[in-house]
Order: C-alpha cells, then structure tokens, then sequence
C-alpha cells in the first residue's frame, strides 16, 4: 500500500506546477504499477527551498536536506497539499490496456477533460470506492504559516 493511501505522504513536492487545485487518478509505476487511488490536492504553495525544506521536514517529517538539495538549483518550487484520498481496486496496465488498447502511462500528466478521454474518465469514475481518508489540513496551514512569518 503506497505512503498515499497509509495517510504518511501529505504533501507532494514539485520544482513547478499547475497553480491551481486540482484531482487526479494516480498511476503509480514499478512490477505492479496501476491506478489504485484518486486523490484532491488544494493549490500549490510555492516558496524558496528553505521554506519548503523546512515545511516538509515540519509537517511529513522528510528529511530536510533532502527536500532542500531537490530545490536549490533553481532555489524555488512547490509542495502541493493533498487533502483528500479515495481508494479503488488496484486498475493494472493490462486491464487498462485491455479497456483503452491505445493506453500509455503518461509520462507527466494525462488530461482527462478531453473529448478523446472521455470513454476512459467515464471508466475511471465507475470504479467502486473501497475506503476515503481525508488530510486535516487546518493544523498543517497553521504551521505552514508560522514558519512563513
């Protein structure tokens, strides 16, 4: 079961991002890869790699070296609240290939709001919701904005 699902990983870091909130089903790779899970994300927050390192290793205990040796290139990125998580049965590369014969796993990012998509959204949505879990954010903003002060 991924970090996601088990409530550890609430926060995704980015070097940049879309700007707004979004959701999105997960593809996660690897010998048994597939979509098990949907997930809400609130908007981006972008900082420099101090604040994100420190923010990260505040709110999901990562290692703050680590978070702050991703950015510092650029000295700039976002990390991206993820405030809600519903999970379904594991969707492999097989079955979806099997629905959608033309599927491949994006690389980045697959837009679903589109005409073309539409029979494979359509699939997606008529998955059956195993468990919900919801992130409470409101201590985490409250954190994120004493160390911003």
């Amino acid at each position: 079961m991924s970090q996601v699902l088990r409530g550890e990983k609430v926060i995704e870091y980015r070097k940049k991002f879309f700007p707004d909130a979004f959701q999105a089903f997960v593809y996660t790779t690897g010998k048994n890869g597939g979509i098990e899970f949907f997930m809400k994300c609130d908007p981006p927050i972008s900082a420099d790699a101090q604040t994100l390192a420190t923010i990260g290793s505040a709110i999901q205990k990562d290692d703050y070296t680590a978070i702050f040796d991703y950015f510092k290139e650029k000295n700039t990125g976002c990390l991206i609240p993820i405030t809600a998580v519903s999970k379904i049965a594991k969707i492999s590369l097989a079955i979806l290939r099997a629905h959608y014969p033309k599927f491949c796993v994006p690389q980045k990012y697959l837009f679903l709001d589109v005409p073309n998509k539409q029979p494979l959204f359509e699939f997606l949505l008529d998955q059956a919701c195993l468990a919900n879990f919801t992130n409470d954010w409101h201590n985490y903003y409250q954190i994120i904005k004493n160390i911003i002060k």
